[in-house]
């Protein structure tokens, strides 16, 4: 398709170049007045050499990982609030005493930084277990309420657990301990996956006998360390203990990178 485009082209320019079409006659001063000019259709090999193809260049694919450990500073513990009536309005009743027992005795407690939030609240009908009977019978209301307190302190987890069991939560449906601030982190653990890529290239690089050429082509990103959590606990057996033991683990971040690195000249290896 180039070169029928080249060859129109000069075709298009031979042509306002030629005189006036045949029976006519240019004008004195007209451009077209520069005599005879014949034109004929010039082979395309003529003015397009054959595109010669590169030769493809070798390559190596390696990925790098890279982590580093990060402690965390903050936790969050959830707890659940349950109670039963004989009816939906006194079990609501009762649930709605009971959490803002709990909810006041973790504000009074003063806990470093702590920020309180309800996330979930349910009341469902308790039925008698009678399998012999077509139709179910609603013998209570079940009301549950949720609320999770956040500090900036770990330390002082077995305290918030102590306080809220204390108050009357009567379950404890989450512990999780996360780190607020991991970007110096990530920015280490990427570049340790870059340094990690890079060593596995120039063995594989040396081993071929060339020299490690410069990367063609980047891919990756680090991840932020999921939140390690503790699952459910049941309230009574953490009541049985002052204060509550809970230890938080270091958590990891993690970076991977695909690079894609050019062979370099041979190194007569």
């Amino acid at each position: 398709m180039k070169r029928m485009i080249e060859v129109a082209a000069v075709a298009v320019m031979l042509s306002a170049c030629a005189g006036p079409p045949a029976g006519g006659q240019a004008a004195p001063g007209d451009p077209g007045d520069l005599g005879r000019l014949n034109v004929y259709e010039v082979p395309s090999e003529r003015l397009v050499a054959p595109l010669q193809e590169a030769p493809s260049e070798g390559w190596i694919d390696v990925t790098g990982e890279g982590s580093v450990d990060v402690t965390p500073d903050r936790a969050s513990v959830s707890f659940a609030v349950e109670t039963r009536g004989r009816d939906a309005g006194s079990a609501s009743a009762t649930n709605a005493d009971a959490m803002d027992a709990v909810m006041t005795a973790i504000r009074a407690a003063r806990l470093p930084g702590a920020e309180i939030e309800t996330f979930g609240y349910s009341l469902s009908p308790e039925y008698a277990a009678n399998n012999n009977q077509r139709t179910r019978e609603i013998i209570a209301y079940v009301s549950v309420n949720y609320v999770r307190t956040t500090i900036s302190d770990i330390d002082q987890v077995g305290r918030v657990i102590d306080t809220a069991v204390g108050a009357g939560a009567n379950r404890v449906t989450g512990i999780s301990f996360f780190a607020s601030d991991t970007d110096e982190a990530e920015a280490e653990a990427l570049a340790d996956a870059v340094r990690n890529a890079t060593a596995k290239a120039r063995v594989i690089a040396t081993a071929l006998g060339y020299e490690l050429g410069p990367p063609m082509e980047v891919n990756g990103g680090s991840r932020r360390p999921v939140p390690f959590e503790q699952g459910m606990v049941m309230a009574r057996s953490l009541a049985q203990a002052a204060p509550t033991p809970i230890e938080a683990g270091d958590q990891t971040v993690t970076a991977s990178v695909s690079i894609r690195f050019a062979l370099g000249r041979e190194s007569g290896g």
